[in-house]
């Protein structure tokens, strides 16, 4: 997927180089020439540093995907394999409990890495368009803010879905914990293990509730109308 998406974005980038005054060959210059940069020379480095990163997340968002999708399978096969063995009883109901959860976290966390995945998507969108821009072309101001909005819109309505794969593996990390010390009663786990696993807790729980107590603030910083873009003076 980021192979097709990228062809467009560098084309642009090349409409940039060569038809730009800023890059043209009578203004070519050497390295210890102290004329002060142009602001419009300034934004084309930026728009070139902005739609190399969104590029690289864009790659790393499908990588992700792909990740999650094979240890997804990888979890199924297990908490099919545990649900055989508790029909013979020989695991306990809390390790198949525990085999389960972990699915249902893996089901969530996809879930959230395909819509980052849209969000990027989006935002690159916008990228290829504001190359357009400066390489010259008419870009209709509503166009632009509605590709923008898409890609603003599609990174909040991940918040929820964020929050849920938190509390699944918050879950999962509570269920662990469990048995772990049940099996360091027993004397089978250590209790660098144990403490280990309350850690997880811990860290699991604090990120769940810092994530669902800012679930609103994504449409309330930094979320702009098209009537505050259209108040911005030329």
């Amino acid at each position: 997927m980021f192979k097709t998406t990228k062809l467009p974005l560098l084309a642009c980038l090349f409409a940039i180089f060569f038809t730009q005054s800023a890059f043209s060959q009578r203004e070519d210059t050497t390295p210890d020439d102290k004329t002060p940069i142009t602001d419009r020379q300034l934004s084309v480095m930026m728009f070139v540093d902005y739609g190399r990163s969104y590029g690289y997340q864009s790659m790393l968002a499908q990588i992700q995907i792909d990740t999650i999708k094979a240890e997804l399978e990888r979890d199924r096969q297990i908490a099919g394999q545990m649900e055989k063995l508790l029909t013979k009883d020989a695991i306990s109901q809390m390790e198949y409990e525990i085999a389960q959860l972990k699915v249902i976290w893996g089901e969530k966390h996809l879930k959230v890495a395909e819509k980052n995945l849209v969000a990027v998507g989006s935002q690159y969108e916008a990228m290829k368009k504001m190359a357009k821009h400066f390489a010259g072309v008419e870009v209709p101001r509503d166009e632009l803010y509605e590709v923008f909005r898409k890609g603003w819109e599609a990174g909040c309505d991940k918040g929820p879905d964020e929050v849920d794969a938190m509390k699944a593996w918050v879950d999962f990390c509570e269920k662990s914990l469990q048995r772990s010390r049940a099996l360091n009663l027993q004397g089978n786990e250590s209790l660098t293990s144990l403490l280990e696993k309350e850690a997880q807790l811990k860290i699991a729980e604090a990120n769940y509730q810092s994530r669902k107590s800012r679930l609103n603030m994504c449409r309330e910083i930094l979320f702009p109308s098209l009537e505050d873009i259209k108040s911005v003076k030329r």
